[in-house]
């Protein structure tokens, strides 16, 4: 608490001493990293509280990057400008589907809801699955961070990322810009734009494509595990249709195939592809992938929104309507995913008693498919900007469901007599079938389950419905109290219902007590488990929480900064795991914390902070310093014996911090900038009153959550002639440790990573050309690791150094 106090003082201290000494000065409508910097606040608009509002006015820490910062500092993905943010974190795992930002301590995870709200042209996205993918022809990117249920509702307990694409123009333009990498990648997007019916209707289509086969080659199969084929289309359309109204019209789609579950294990006292395994390691990137089953990924993407303005001269109503569709499906080898038949891989481990591996876990291969379907309506009614008092009111609505069927299965047929039936061992031990399989090396495209008979006998098979239905009512004003101080207040109510029903047929399992050690006799985990008959497997509740936010602000005379502070509060819906779950689990693991179901997840923040513009608006240096207090934190847990992935939760958790940034204009072609964020967690309380569990995590940090991170860099910008310019821009990123286990186990900690990227060109107002490179020093690190057994471990490798060249050309 001591941290926080201290830094609470500095910033207030740095924000009342910037009052005195701030100038104002013209911009440079060249500046490379971020609007944060740009001199002529009235140019910065952030969006992400649902009114525009001057950058240095407005009262919630925030970081944006204007087209121009996008170009420049080669941003394509999400991780490239998230890495350049404070007190932001995110995972890249397993498969394209799967990507989750970490603001402030708060973490997304893995089969649950994001704690960070995405809205791309004012449309919030139903899940953060259709975020992960190539960026491209985008405006505006921001970044908020703190509290924003009482704005965005659901799902916003971290923060927001507001994304705001090219809009159509009446004159008709156009850009192309293609690329070429390492690892054979390829890239290429484009947009047109221009006037259907000129001062009426106009259109923008953009179209992206990228190519990639990764980073890593299987010496097994010389597959490349991390392999990508993305393609992507936005139709966009904006019809002046009467005076005060104006309609704009979306449609976005997507495919993607690739690689899925590229991961490492780590089973200690095993040997892969000649590598010994000693312990678990967290920072260990030294094993070879040496995969029997080719991963694959298909993942396709559809949505379109339709926004309706209607301008009542008073006020402005807005309706937002969307609908979007996921289709996400995946496969590879189950854990410990290395195949057993190649020459360099030993899975008999002394650390296990001589244990086999493949007899713990076998050889078996995992499928996963998954279907989401959303649809969101929001009315809202905005009053206009004049007066003192400004006000918003609106009802929002969603309906999804969600299918989730996974499926583990033999990697091969057993072995049958002549006669072709099947031979022992179904009166045996695991072991035999996991040497005597037959063929192997490949899973059916089924969706269902699959006999013993077949070359990927489905071992186990779950498939449930999620429902959820979302209605809040919610409203904001904004109140100038003097010309100098504002008050904010937003309330929003929000009430989900959540649903599962068990899919899953109930018909008996053959394998059962033989290859998974599973305590059902029937593939249907409900009906196993809790005797229910299969047409009562099914669970509702529903999840209601108030979200009050307020903030109050101090603005500086002459719009060189202002000072804030503000409370909010915010959640994550409950929800289900499958049922069954917890009684599977308790058969092996009596102090497991996973229940059938868990509930919401519920965070109290209080902020501090300020904006401020100093030497003629050549610098801008902001920050803030922030105490949240979260109940029962959702976290990921995987038990691969049984393919089951789970949430539990964590009672209570504390995490408080700070962060600030910097930005200078040091000449009119040289801009340097910088950030640092700290999260201090530590989880306070847990469910269960073991007094080993209790000791083990009590006091321990919050997992998935990042201490700290900082960047920092420079931009030049040095005209050559009046037509030519060139272009050098260097940015370094430190990420602090992470652990990735509530226990804070010995080596499930990674440590600090260090990353440096690259970019050189030459530009003019109608073409750039210019050579990059991301980990320019070839940083080896993990980017994600699953905790199983205090002996056994899964890491996921980040890529290595890349190096590219790109060219755009404008018309």
């Amino acid at each position: 608490m001591l941290k926080l106090t201290t830094s609470v003082a500095a910033l207030a201290y740095a924000a009342l001493a910037m009052s005195a000494n701030a100038q104002d000065v013209a911009a440079d409508n060249k500046h490379p990293v971020s609007k944060a910097a740009r001199a002529d606040e009235a140019e910065i608009v952030v969006t992400g509280l649902k009114r525009d509002q001057a950058f240095v006015e407005v009262p919630v820490a925030v970081q944006v990057f204007d087209a121009t910062a996008i170009q420049r500092a080669g941003i394509t993905r999400p991780q490239d400008f998230l890495a350049m943010t404070p007190n932001v974190s995110f995972q890249v795992a397993n498969h394209a589907g799967e990507f989750f930002v970490n603001i402030r301590g708060q973490t997304s995870i893995r089969q649950s809801e994001g704690a960070v709200a995405v809205v791309i042209d004012g449309v919030q996205l139903a899940t953060q699955n259709e975020f992960n993918g190539e960026l491209f022809d985008i405006q505006q990117i921001e970044v908020l961070k703190g509290p924003q249920g009482a704005l965005y509702g659901r799902n916003a307990s971290a923060g927001a990322i507001v994304i705001t694409t090219k809009a159509p123009t009446d004159d008709f333009e156009g850009q192309v810009t293609a690329g070429y990498g390492n690892w054979n990648s390829s890239r290429m997007n484009g947009s047109v734009s221009g006037a259907i019916i000129p001062g009426k209707l106009r259109f923008r289509a953009s179209v992206a494509f990228n190519d990639t086969d990764g980073p890593y080659t299987n010496i097994n199969t010389g597959e490349k595990p991390m392999r990508s084929n993305e393609k992507l289309a936005r139709l966009r359309l904006d019809w002046e249709a009467g005076e005060n109204t104006n309609v704009d019209f979306r449609l976005n789609g997507s495919r993607l195939l690739g690689g899925a579950i590229a991961y490492n294990a780590q089973v200690v006292g095993t040997t892969i592809g000649g590598v010994p395994v000693t312990r678990i390691d967290t920072n260990d990137t030294s094993l070879p992938f040496t995969n029997d089953v080719p991963g694959r990924n298909r993942q396709d993407k559809f949505s379109t929104s339709l926004k309706i303005d209607h301008d009542f001269g008073f006020a402005k109503l807005t309706s937002v309507t969307s609908y979007n569709m996921i289709s996400d499906n995946y496969q590879a080898k189950n854990y410990p995913y290395a195949g057993w038949s190649y020459g360099g891989n030993d899975f008999v481990s002394g650390a296990l008693g001589g244990i086999d591996a493949l007899v713990l876990f076998g050889d078996n291969t995992q499928k996963f498919r998954i279907a989401n379907r959303a649809f969101i309506q929001e009315l809202r009614l905005t009053s206009s900007n004049d007066g003192p008092l400004r006000w918003q009111a609106g009802v929002f609505f969603l309906k999804s469901k969600r299918r989730f069927t996974t499926e583990q299965g033999l990697n091969g047929r057993l072995p049958t007599d002549g006669a072709g039936n099947l031979l022992p061992p179904f009166s045996g031990l695991v072991s035999p079938i996991t040497r005597n399989l037959i063929g192997g090396g490949s899973i059916l495209p089924t969706r269902g389950i699959d006999g013993p008979e077949t070359n990927n006998g489905t071992l186990n098979y779950d498939d449930n419905l999620y429902r959820a239905r979302n209605f809040a009512p919610f409203g904001n004003i904004q109140y100038d109290i003097t010309d100098n101080i504002e008050f904010q207040g937003a309330l929003r109510y929000d009430i989900e219902r959540r649903s599962i029903r068990t899919l899953t047929p109930d018909i008996a399992n053959p394998f059962f007590g033989v290859a998974t050690g599973a305590p059902q006799a029937t593939y249907n985990l409900c009906v196993a488990t809790t005797g229910r008959a299969a047409a009562d497997c099914h669970a509702d509740r529903t999840f209601k929480q108030m979200q009050p936010k307020a903030t109050l602000t101090y603005k500086f005379p002459g719009r060189n900064g202002s000072i804030y502070a503000g409370y909010g509060k915010s959640f994550k819906s409950g929800g289900f795991n499958p049922i069954g779950t917890r009684d599977t689990l308790l058969v092996s693991l009596p102090n497991v914390l996973v229940q059938d179901s868990y509930g919401k997840e519920v965070a109290d923040s209080y902020e501090i902070g300020f904006k401020s513009l100093w030497f003629n608006r050549r610098v801008s240096f902001n920050g803030a310093a922030y105490y949240t207090k979260v109940s029962n934190a959702q976290q990921f847990e995987f038990f691969p014996t049984g393919g089951i992935q789970s949430i539990s939760q964590i009672k209570r958790t504390r995490i408080q911090g700070f962060e600030f940034d910097i930005n200078a204009r040091l000449t009119d072609t040289l801009t340097i900038f910088g950030g640092y964020g700290l999260a201090d967690t530590k989880i306070v309380d847990i469910d269960s009153q073991d007094p080993v569990d209790r000791a083990d995590i009590i006091g321990k940090r919050v997992p998935f959550a990042a201490n700290y991170n900082l960047s920092a860099g420079f931009q030049l910008t040095q005209p050559i002639n009046d037509r030519l310019d060139f272009l050098l821009r260097g940015d370094y990123s430190r990420t602090g440790s992470i652990w990735y286990d509530q226990r804070n186990q010995p080596n499930t900690k990674r440590d600090p990573v260090d990353l440096v990227n690259a970019r050189i060109g030459l530009s003019s107002d109608r073409w750039e050309l210019a050579l990059w490179s991301k980990n320019l020093f070839n940083e080896k690190y993990n980017s994600e690791a699953v905790v199983i057994l205090p002996i056994a471990h899964a890491v996921y490798r980040a890529p290595d150094r890349s190096v590219g060249v790109e060219a755009k050309v404008k018309f």
